[in-house]
């Protein structure tokens, strides 16, 4: 299917299909990190846990090595502090993501909550707001916290 729509694309695009492509998939995980640095933020305190859980996803999920990750974690930052809402970052994802993947996104920012031994109600309430604007149902928000809290244990 990504190689029929790549075909499509050059031939409605032209050569610059293949970084089309890539900026497009850049701006999505862009969006993912942004959301996920907010988990970092909301509570004021950043930890250097939840910064090591961070990059942690970054290199397992995203195979990015140690400095792709802080390259991509600056630009999540200032994407974030640039921004006023979530639309941006949930717009972007809606567009992207499968729903299976906007589930694996709610277990990140579970894991990244949880990642300082300490869930604040600011980390609980953001995920929730996120979980609704990603249109991830609540049965799968408390799943993936479950999930994520289970194998904490």
């Amino acid at each position: 299917m990504i190689d029929k729509l790549k075909q499509f694309m050059s031939t409605a695009l032209g050569a610059d299909t293949e970084s089309l492509m890539a900026d497009a998939e850049q701006r999505t995980l862009l969006a993912a990190v942004a959301l996920m640095i907010e988990i970092i933020a909301v509570d004021d305190a950043e930890h250097e846990a939840e910064k090591a859980m961070l990059r942690q996803i970054l290199s397992s999920r995203f195979n990015a090595d140690a400095e792709a990750a802080d390259k991509l974690i600056a630009e999540a930052e200032a994407a974030h502090n640039e921004a006023t809402d979530f639309y941006r970052f949930t717009a972007e994802i809606n567009n992207t993501f499968s729903a299976e993947q906007k589930i694996e996104l709610i277990e990140h920012l579970w894991q990244l909550a949880y990642a300082d031994d300490y869930l604040h109600e600011l980390e609980q309430h953001v995920i929730r707001k996120l979980a609704s604007l990603l249109y991830v149902s609540h049965k799968d928000f408390i799943a993936a916290k479950l999930r994520v809290a289970e194998a904490r244990i």
